[in-house]
């Protein structure tokens, strides 16, 4: 097993792979007012579940999803066949990394925390902006920081201090890119909570069920890191959670 197979491990069961609250996801939805025939890409989908609500609501847009994961892309799968058969969703398992779209391709482009260019969130933003068509949107996702990280949360979560910015800075990214701000919401430390326990909770029934197999104690170790991360390192102090719909 890899990092891919403990993520899908941990969040079986999760609508989504990150802290968001439904409601909050399904008012962003509303606020998109996409036409018939839009063009929606999804970069870092994981198991499409924001992409398959904005199908559900816009029944007539054509969407794409992107994830380097086969496992959670299976999920994007199952689930799309039993919401939306009738609709055109494409998944395709690629690096997002890789993917080059003519510019300006799509009306709407989703990134929910699983895409990172370099540069960081400004470089991310950058790259995302250019695959919106004049007039498109940008749904956007990202960890910003509520307070100054220490060098031992950094070490721990695998991060650059620069690779995020605080609240403010990453709407100031999307505006210096000539991007207007639709709506923005964050997520609480409740929902934030309410995310850590249950995915590692997951992961660690998992590990119970599979003791002995191989990998699992590498999965116990990723678990418990984790967990060190946010509770006893600031994690749960330092990181927020935006979710921010852009326009061009």
């Amino acid at each position: 097993m890899d990092e891919l197979d403990f993520t899908a491990i941990a969040h079986e069961g999760l609508a989504f792979m990150n802290p968001l609250a439904e409601e909050d996801v399904d008012e962003m939805v509303e606020a998109l007012e996409l036409e018939p025939g839009a063009h929606v890409l999804d970069l870092g989908c994981g198991k499409a579940e924001v992409l398959l609500r904005v199908v559900e609501r816009y029944p007539d847009v054509r969407a794409t999803g992107l994830d380097r994961s086969l496992v959670v892309l299976a999920e994007a799968r199952r689930q799309a066949e039993e919401r939306v058969p009738e609709s055109k969703v494409t998944l395709v398992e690629q690096d997002v990394r890789d993917y080059a779209p003519e510019p300006g391709s799509f009306d709407l482009v989703i990134s929910t925390g699983g895409v990172s260019f370099r540069g960081g969130v400004g470089g991310t933003l950058a790259v995302l902006s250019g695959f919106v068509a004049p007039g498109g949107k940008l749904l956007f996702g990202e960890g910003y920081w509520r307070e100054e990280p220490s060098a031992e949360y950094l070490v721990a979560l695998g991060a650059a201090r620069e690779e995020l910015r605080d609240y403010e800075g990453t709407i100031d990214a999307a505006l210096d890119l000539g991007l207007d701000l639709k709506r923005a919401v964050t997520t609480s430390v409740e929902d934030w909570d309410t995310y850590e326990d249950a995915w590692a909770r997951n992961g660690e029934r998992y590990a119970d069920a599979h003791d002995g197999e191989e990998g699992v104690e590498e999965l116990r170790r990723w678990i418990d890191a984790g967990r060190e991360r946010y509770r006893e390192l600031g994690g749960r102090d330092v990181l927020g959670f935006g979710f921010f719909l852009f326009e061009r």
